[in-house]
């Protein structure tokens, strides 16, 4: 059995997407001769975990703490590393990733790096100068370094893998596509444990699932939402954790527009809970500036909920051409809206198909095989195994 470590610098499943890709592969995987464990920074804050706690260890985070800095990090590492035919590094520009690449280095333990849509030209150059010249500096001075001693470098689309390619020279030869759809099926449920998400009967629910942050667009929901004029009985839910201050700007442009009666913020949501609002909703919007895989896309759809996401949502890469995927433009969402949302024909026929098209092209057995090769191809000595690109069936 393949004994593998992944590197994450949050165990808050609040912080977005990549500690559930992160569960999902690792507990999916067991079945397939791959054992998994997970260090991370800080307390454990996760609903629905589906590892055993002695796969889980966390270590305390000190100043700097946007950094995820831990003192502890590195001797838990040299005691831990021998254990391990891997490691795997999760994200970037932060503590977690260099401790580990040079424990790993000094170790003589290989790893491979998984950015998540972090080498991605927006997160580098979309988010001001400031941002981009402090992420070129720490590239060259440390993430290049980590790159360049890496098996590996791991992405869940082909488009995520390209645009990385744009935005840096990568010093790694390896580069494989891994989709991470797995474990996202999401159960039906009735009615929700926290009884202020009860939706009444006949209200009409576009709901926004995520992490609010600026990056996920969801001012061009709520401009579109204005500009549409719908019929007072649907509703937009934000459902998700941010910045007190951003959410709070929201709000703001909510009572300007006169939205507040129809546009609901309700935190983060989890478990039974978000299971009950992709259940419950007609439609699952997410207008993002950049999303380098989507999995809250995909528990949407596997909810048979119909999704509208934006041309930068790189999961649309498995979608049909006639998909609602959308420009980032605010007149086709509010086409979208007075047009489509509200037809209830249409909605029933994007649910299904889109459905059909993710579970026939992602499905959970050719994933995991691609990962688990991905695994034996990175760590396995060299010259017992050929490396070739894993892929999800087609």
């Amino acid at each position: 059995m393949l004994s593998i470590l992944h590197v994450i610098s949050s165990l808050d499943q609040r912080d977005g997407g990549v500690l559930r890709v992160v569960l999902n592969l690792s507990a999916d995987a067991r079945r397939k001769g791959i054992h998994s464990e997970i260090i991370g920074m800080g307390d454990i804050a996760i609903a629905d975990n589906p590892l055993p706690p002695e796969h889980m260890h966390t270590v305390p985070v000190s100043f700097p703490r946007g950094y995820r800095y831990s003192s502890a990090l590195r001797p838990w590492l040299r005691q831990n590393l021998p254990r391990f035919d891997g490691v795997v590094l999760h994200g970037m520009w932060q503590y977690p990733e260099w401790a580990a690449a040079g424990e790993c280095v000094r170790a003589g333990v290989p790893y491979v790096c998984f950015p998540h849509g972090m080498l991605d030209p927006w997160p580098v150059r979309g988010q001001g100068r400031l941002t981009e010249i402090k992420k070129t500096l720490y590239w060259h001075l440390r993430e290049r370094w980590i790159y360049s001693r890496s098996a590996d470098v791991y992405f869940t689309t082909a488009r995520e893998k390209r645009a990385a390619e744009e935005t840096f020279q990568l010093p790694t030869p390896g580069r494989v596509v891994i989709p991470c759809g797995v474990g996202t099926e999401v159960g039906r449920v009735d009615r929700p444990a926290n009884a202020n998400l009860q939706q009444p009967t006949g209200r009409r629910v576009a709901l926004f699932l995520g992490r609010v942050h600026p990056i996920k667009n969801v001012e061009l929901a709520i401009r579109a939402w204005k500009t549409a004029e719908l019929p007072d009985d649907w509703h937009l839910i934000i459902a998700g954790s941010g910045d007190a201050g951003y959410i709070q700007s929201l709000q703001g442009m909510c009572r300007e527009f006169h939205l507040e009666r129809n546009v609901h913020f309700v935190g983060h949501v989890a478990a039974d809970d978000k299971s009950y609002l992709l259940g419950r909703a007609d439609w699952f919007l997410m207008p993002s500036f950049h999303e380098s895989f989507g999995v809250a896309v995909l528990e949407a759809v596997q909810a048979r909920c119909a999704v509208a996401i934006s041309d930068q949502v790189y999961i649309g890469e498995f979608f049909r051409p006639d998909s609602e995927i959308l420009p980032l433009d605010e007149t086709a969402w509010v086409k979208f809206m007075r047009d489509r949302m509200v037809d209830d024909d249409w909605r029933r026929e994007v649910s299904t198909k889109d459905y059909e098209q993710i579970a026939r092209i992602m499905n959970e057995e050719a994933v995991l095989d691609g990962w688990r090769q991905a695994l034996m191809a990175s760590f396995m000595p060299r010259g017992e195994t050929v490396k070739v690109e894993a892929r999800i069936a087609s």
